[in-house]
């Protein structure tokens, strides 16, 4: 039987570690149950971390909290069903039907998942401060190539480019500023088809993405921006802040700083929903009191695998001193 799950320090990379129970000569697995308890200590570690990152995100703008996801893993469903060969002469009851280990289960780390539930909107009448007010996130450029936030503090770096607080600049809806219907943030073909080659697609779209950075040298100080997002200087139109909204948003990648990425240019859908707030921020989606209760309870779940990893240990500890005597 394998059995898989995670530890602590592979939590945030998503690998899962196969680890195979020694088995004694007559194919009764050695103290199965320990392992039941270790996969959920297992279980409940990445719990911790998970909300401890949550937690120490609670007063992040646009962050969106993270929660694990777990399954049963059923020995018997990996084990062929078949016919059980009744032995002649007297039997046993476990000798009637042998599980052989297949009636063990165990809890197994699936990953995690982010929560996009929108988080309270805060007032600071800044007119480079935005939030987006329904499931769109804004697309901005970084050197590892496009990414989508949530986060619209946005400031005005010295070469006059709109940028977010980490730097990075914020992209119009098309080159040269003002903007068009079309997918955010996906490069099309002349044909209107998207490529075949997702390094390509991604090679134009880094290509394109200077040639759609919006600039506000001596644009003056008067700069609005309507639920739109359409970005004013005065009575003129600069540019139009380009939002995306997406098929699927569990497609999209975590990929630290409040950033996300798409991998599935199609995924990526026409604005509908989404009304841009100028002057408020989006906080995190995260509830301290909830995830204090969820720590506390995860932390007191470990302790009690760790309990039971104990009492098997001491029992393996008396199989091997005291019943090796008898």
């Amino acid at each position: 039987m394998t059995i898989a799950f995670s530890y602590p320090d592979e939590a945030r990379s998503g690998r899962l570690r196969t680890v195979r129970p020694r088995r004694q000569t007559g194919g009764r697995i050695l103290a199965s149950g320990i392992w039941v308890s270790v996969s959920g200590a297992a279980a409940q570690s990445q719990a911790v971390d998970t909300v401890a990152n949550n937690l120490a995100n609670a007063d992040t703008i646009g962050f969106k909290k993270d929660q694990p996801t777990f399954k049963e893993y059923l020995a018997t469903v990996e084990r062929d069903h078949g016919s059980v060969d009744i032995p002649r002469g007297p039997i046993k009851n476990k000798e009637l039907y042998p599980l052989d280990g297949r009636d063990q289960s165990f809890v197994v780390v699936d990953g995690t998942y982010t929560n996009f539930k929108p988080g309270p909107l805060r007032v600071t009448q800044s007119p480079l401060d935005i939030a987006m007010d329904g499931p769109g996130l804004l697309e901005v450029s970084t050197p590892q190539g496009i990414r989508y936030t949530r986060q619209g503090s946005l400031k005005v770096a010295i070469d006059g480019n709109l940028v977010t607080s980490e730097g990075y600049p914020v992209l119009s809806s098309r080159p040269g500023g003002l903007a068009q219907p079309g997918l955010a943030g996906a490069a099309r073909t002349p044909a209107g088809q998207f490529p075949i080659d997702q390094a390509a697609t991604a090679a134009q779209a880094q290509a394109d993405a200077a040639g759609r950075f919006i600039n506000l040298r001596d644009r003056g100080t008067q700069l609005t921006i309507n639920n739109a997002g359409e970005l004013y200087a005065g009575d003129q139109l600069i540019a139009k802040l380009s939002v995306a909204e997406f098929h699927d948003l569990n497609g999209l990648r975590k990929t630290g700083g409040g950033m996300f990425e798409n991998k599935d240019p199609a995924n990526v859908a026409e604005p509908q929903k989404t009304v841009v707030r100028q002057g408020m921020i989006e906080g995190s989606n995260v509830n301290p009191i909830e995830e204090m209760t969820n720590l506390i309870k995860a932390n007191r779940l470990f302790e009690e695998d760790l309990k039971a990893m104990k009492t098997y240990g001491e029992l393996l500890g008396r199989e091997a001193n005291d019943i090796g005597k008898l």
